[in-house]
């Protein structure tokens, strides 16, 4: 009878052995243990061992020396031999001298248990035809997976290119606050603060006071005692408005009523008004006044004018009109530095705020060959961004795009076909024209079933076929000598330029 000879390691435990034994394909099993070690030695490992053994069908016997071992295998009923020559030689009895337990039934025949647990395999199965047969389709579905798994196929489509383009009337507006595909877009407000100076020549001429006029006054004592007249005593001329002259001496008037003194007089201001006529000056300001009478017997003379340059009311509007003109364009400026690239300015929308600073030298009714204007102004004007203007010929362009195609990104482009012109309700209008590319609307699914199986010639013709290219398809297969494009739709990559 066949035996299925396990030799165990020291490692081993039930779990281990067991497994062994289930592989075994014989009537009988016949555990080997290892000469030095201790492994199952727990009567409870042998019984599991022998209990498996049942299950399998087959008989359990044990090859070993150790007393402690056999001793468990005797209580347990089990063969136990020395060597495995013995082990075959001789029959699987218990050979300890325990009495053997009255069976209630018939001795199972346990190859006819195994027999039932493992039947034998059918005789066709170890026939060579069988055998090639299970050879070839083996093979077959090798191929097949090397037929379905390793090619992979790369097709890159350059579809035809369409111009999509509008000319949309717009509108502009602090009161709108979001972009609408009727035309209306936020107006935004920028304020800026420029200062500057300016000069001009003066184109006026003025006359002004350049030598004051001399003469003579004569005192009358009005007393009987003597006065001293001091220099600079103020004189005053009949005349509106009235002309001053000062003493330039002093003067001791004798004492008695009537007496006089002649003292030389100048006067207070230069300039031709001073030159007055004989008995002009009549009143002397001051103490003096009630105790002297004063005239000039002969005229003032000596006193002169000037010709000066001196601005004009002209030449200050021109002026103040030129330094605003630039400070105009110097706020434009700065707002545009200010700008983002694309934004539209409207210009018409320019305003001026109230001068913040405005000064003439020099001042008013003031000679001067030159006139300077310094002003600080601020001014606010009115701007679109180019987001909003982009937003909106987006949306207007796509309220007509056709199902089947596609915008191409990055295309959009728009254009100020005229001069925008400010609404006296405060907004602005002008025209735009949007253009952007359009692709075909490609399915790649469709594209890739197909294709599927096959050949590259055949695939490039049907993509030409149902599709609108610019260009014929490129196909790259991996391997490049392959014949078919791939049978599974996962190994096929469609990229679309642009």
């Amino acid at each position: 009878m066949k035996t299925q000879v396990i030799h165990l390691e020291l490692h081993d435990d039930a779990v281990s052995v067991r497994d062994k034994m289930s592989w075994a394909k014989t009537a009988r099993i016949l555990l080997v243990w290892p000469p030095r070690g201790r492994i199952l030695a727990r009567s409870l490992d042998l019984l599991l061992l022998q209990r498996h053994a049942a299950s399998l069908g087959a008989q359990f016997g044990l090859v070993t020396r150790s007393a402690e071992i056999r001793r468990a295998a005797g209580e347990l009923g089990l063969p136990v031999f020395v060597t495995i020559a013995e082990a075959q030689s001789h029959p699987w009895q218990n050979r300890t001298s325990r009495a053997k337990p009255t069976r209630r039934g018939p001795r199972p025949n346990l190859q006819e248990l195994r027999a039932e647990i493992h039947p034998p395999e059918p005789a066709w199965l170890t026939h060579a035809a069988a055998r090639l047969t299970f050879f070839t389709l083996g093979v077959i579905a090798v191929l097949a997976v090397v037929l379905l798994f390793i090619p992979s196929a790369t097709i890159s489509l350059d579809p035809k290119l369409q111009t999509q383009d509008l000319t949309l009337q717009v509108s502009a507006s602090q009161n709108v606050t979001s972009v609408n595909v009727a035309g209306n877009l936020p107006a935004h407000k920028m304020s800026v603060v420029v200062e500057g100076s300016q000069s001009a020549q003066a184109t006026g001429q003025a006359s002004v006071p350049d030598k004051p006029a001399q003469g003579v006054a004569r005192f009358r004592n009005l007393t009987t005692s003597v006065i001293g007249i001091p220099a600079g005593t103020v004189i005053r001329a009949s005349n509106e408005p009235a002309v001053h002259f000062v003493t330039t001496q002093d003067g001791v008037l004798a004492a008695g009523v009537g007496r006089t003194i002649d003292i030389s007089v100048q006067a207070v201001e230069p300039g031709r008004a001073g030159n007055l006529a004989a008995d002009t000056l009549i009143a002397i300001q001051g103490d003096l006044g009630p105790d002297l009478a004063v005239t000039n017997p002969e005229p003032t003379s000596g006193g002169t004018d000037r010709t000066v340059s001196m601005p004009t009311a002209d030449d200050r509007a021109h002026l103040h009109d030129a330094l605003l003109a630039d400070l105009r364009q110097q706020a434009l400026d700065q707002v545009v530095q200010k700008l983002s690239s694309g934004d539209l300015l409207f210009p018409t929308t320019l305003t001026l705020s109230p001068a913040l600073d405005e000064t003439y030298l020099p001042a008013e009714g003031q000679p001067g060959e030159t006139l300077t204007l310094t002003l600080q102004v601020e001014f606010s004007i009115q701007y679109a961004l180019t987001s909003d203007l982009n937003a909106l010929a987006a949306a207007a362009l796509d309220a007509g795009l056709a199902k089947e195609m596609l915008p191409l990104a990055d295309t959009l482009t728009v254009e100020i076909t005229g001069k925008p012109v400010s609404q006296a309700g405060g907004g602005t209008t002008f025209e735009i024209h949007a253009s952007r590319m359009l692709k075909p609307n490609i399915n790649l699914s469709s594209v890739t079933r197909a294709v599927q199986g096959l050949p590259p010639i055949e695939a490039g013709q049907r993509l030409e076929s149902m599709l609108p290219l610019a260009s014929p398809p490129q196909i790259q297969l991996v391997p490049s000598w392959w014949p078919w494009l791939p049978f599974l739709p996962f190994r096929i990559t469609i990229r679309v330029y642009p």
